[in-house]
């Protein structure tokens, strides 16, 4: 057994859109699969610092609207959020462990959305007393030569990875001693998080010290060189490599800004819905032994064959795992799309549906047609998945 049929990793837009459509397959009788998502800090990435352009003005959002919108299908698909931080993600067997610091999840299939670079609680320092530079060097020129005029006289912690010495040295050209510049590698492990004292300063929270200055500067350039973000997969950290389905390994996949340049929310979103139907067909080939259906994405199958939308055969060995969450209305159980006839009986089936028994077992206890019924129900209105 397995903890969810989907992991997403990471919580950027990337993670937000693959957990999403991974989730939401809406063809027909298709069968949904279950989906988690674990990332570090709450959800919004670098898509919460500022406003948002996906190609340019005409479509662009404000600081946080993106996010939100993505959210919402988040909740609507009741899709658990995990905080924890993922330290690899490795094949045993036929399953693919995502192991934190607190525990180890298994799965199908893993999506790993972790960005170029960490993100905790800085967005929220955000442009108050954090700076950051993803601009050429030419605008760098006067965007440093304007911090340290407005901040003469005080502490500011340059926060980046090892190839951030060329910004660097840029700055202390530009800055000439007016300000105090303290420096922070980060080695992808190290930094926990970023906290303001009670002087109105800010300190960066590292695992073994806490350094504290007057503002950050975070130099996303060195990022967009140096992955950090990524956890080790199948030994191997840094940009991953993907190929057209956006597979890493066997189950194991990737999308955003951790696939490398260009860097953009544009080809986070996208990228992150193209990986997720990818780890949802990888799931659907591992249950049934057939390519998913997945009209109208494809309007053939991968073998060219017809695409058919018959509900998958309910063999006995399946484990159902209820997905949504049911409001009983008077004589009725409401689930999102569906409702069914509230009794006793079928409330204690709904409750025994974990992933933990199989159809066999519920059969024998609740009866064949119970079982058979509500299943079918279910499926069809994507709140009920088969686990194996």
């Amino acid at each position: 057994m397995y903890d969810s049929d989907i992991i997403i990793v990471g919580g950027g837009p990337a993670a937000l859109s693959a957990a999403a459509r991974a989730r939401r397959v809406r063809t027909f009788n298709l069968l949904t699969a279950s989906v988690m998502l674990v990332t570090n800090t709450r959800p919004g990435g670098l898509a919460d610092w500022t406003k948002v352009r996906v190609t340019g003005d005409g479509w662009s959002y404000p600081r946080g609207e993106l996010t939100q919108k993505l959210l919402s299908d988040i909740r609507d698909y009741n899709i658990p959020i995990i905080k924890d931080t993922v330290s690899k993600v490795y094949r045993e067997r036929d399953l693919v462990v995502v192991a934190t610091d607190s525990k180890h999840y298994r799965c199908l299939a893993a999506i790993i959305c972790t960005g170029m670079r960490m993100t905790w609680n800085e967005r929220q320092f955000f442009p108050e007393k954090l700076y950051g530079t993803l601009k050429g060097y030419r605008f760098m020129e006067q965007y440093f030569n304007q911090i340290c005029k407005e901040h003469s006289g005080k502490r500011i912690i340059f926060i980046g990875t090892e190839p951030m010495d060329t910004t660097l040295s840029l700055f202390e050209e530009i800055n000439d001693g007016r300000m105090e510049v303290v420096t922070v590698e980060d080695t992808g492990r190290n930094i926990v998080g970023y906290k303001e004292t009670e002087d109105g300063k800010i300190s960066v929270l590292t695992t073994n010290k806490v350094i504290v200055g007057d503002i950050l500067h975070i130099d996303f350039e060195s990022y967009m060189q140096n992955n950090v973000s990524c956890p080790q997969i199948n030994g191997t950290s840094g940009f991953l490599q993907v190929d057209r389905k956006f597979r890493v390994s066997e189950g194991i996949f990737a999308a955003g800004d951790v696939t490398g340049p260009p860097f953009s929310v544009a080809k986070a979103v996208g990228e992150g819905a193209c990986a997720g139907m990818e780890a949802y067909d990888h799931v659907h080939r591992v249950k049934f032994g057939v390519p998913a259906p997945l009209f109208a994405f494809y309007p053939n199958n991968r073998e060219g064959h017809i695409t058919r939308f018959e509900m998958p055969e309910l063999k006995g060995y399946y484990r159902p795992k209820l997905l949504g969450e049911y409001v009983k209305k008077g004589p009725e159980l409401t689930f999102r799309e569906i409702s069914l006839t509230a009794y006793p009986e079928l409330i204690r089936f709904l409750d025994a549906c974990e992933g933990l028994s199989t159809l066999d077992e519920l059969r024998h206890e609740f009866g064949s047609e119970l079982v058979n019924e509500t299943v079918r129900a279910l499926i069809r209105g994507k709140d009920m998945t088969l686990e194996v």
